[in-house]
């Protein structure tokens, strides 16, 4: 619980560091932390953590889907994550769950919580180049930018007894002069939607995009709101480039092609329908363990 509180905090405090762009000699890269953990104090202590993660540098696979899960399980809480992403498209759903510290008379049974954060990201930089245009030539580039997902409902109570986030973020950079346009996404307080932005640059140069998208749920013993939280972009941050001319580069050092529409691959909606299958077998375990 105390580590998904603090990683909420640094999110919302700081997301915009979380996508400072990659050392110099780096042109691409995906990366993917999932961190699951069910903690027990009472009657016995223990812990179970997962934390799978992912770091493609300059590496032709970040073009192509990649997936992790993590889970976790112990005296009666459930943790779950799911990632999906490439270039362009980054998928994220967590779930945790905790019985209720007390019985009927109130009588301490059970103290601990669980809780899972999943944190995916993609840098890229394109060359500006092509449509015959010569060096110097003004251009434009715009950046689609389509966010989907849900989180439970209360997403957060009183104490962090118990919460869920998402958060998003693009980002486009002229490398050469550093302007840049960024949109910063939070759940809760912004609905889902496509968001455009557009950056002014020029042929010869290089520019950059980055995207970033961070969920996380949590409950403990002694939440009172309800016995599971969620939270699921498994629907997608999608980006996607589109020139001011046509012709001109839209394809990334990774070998990705921004200009394609952010749509999900078919074979995708397979794996993330079998994460999103334990998610919610363990929703409704947690519901029967309530009544």
């Amino acid at each position: 619980m105390k580590a998904a509180r603090t990683l909420l905090s640094a999110l919302g405090a700081s997301v915009l560091l979380a996508l400072s762009l990659p050392a110099a000699a780096v042109q691409s890269q995906l990366n993917a932390n999932l961190q699951v953990n069910t903690t027990v104090f009472y009657p016995v202590s223990g812990a179970v953590v997962h934390a799978p993660d992912l770091n493609l540098l300059d590496d032709p696979r970040s073009a192509q889907l990649q997936s992790l899960d993590g889970s976790a399980a112990l005296g009666g809480g459930n943790a779950h994550a799911h990632f999906e992403g490439r270039m362009g498209l980054l998928r994220a759903a967590v779930d945790a769950s905790f019985p209720y510290c007390c019985d009927a008379l109130g009588h301490r049974v059970v103290q601990g919580y669980s809780d899972a954060t999943v944190q995916g990201r993609f840098y890229d930089s394109i060359a500006v180049t092509g449509a015959g245009l010569a060096p110097g030539t003004p251009v434009s580039y715009t950046v689609n930018f389509s966010i989907t997902g849900a989180l439970s409902n209360p997403s957060f109570e009183s104490g962090g007894f118990l919460s869920a986030y998402g958060l998003a973020e693009v980002r486009l950079r002229d490398m050469k002069s550093f302007a840049e346009v960024s949109k910063r996404w939070d759940a809760s307080r912004d609905t889902p939607g496509l968001f455009s932005l557009r950056l002014d640059t020029f042929v010869g140069r290089t520019v950059s995009i980055s995207g970033m998208l961070a969920v996380g749920a949590s409950v403990s013993d002694a939440a009172r709101l309800g016995r599971t939280a969620w939270a699921d972009f498994g629907h997608s941050a999608g980006y996607q480039l589109l020139p001011s001319v046509a012709g001109l580069n839209t394809t990334g050092a990774s070998g990705y092609d921004f200009a394609a529409a952010p749509v999900p691959e078919p074979a995708s909606w397979a794996l993330l329908g079998m994460g999103l299958l334990g998610l919610g077998v363990a929703r409704r375990r947690c519901r029967r363990a309530a009544d």
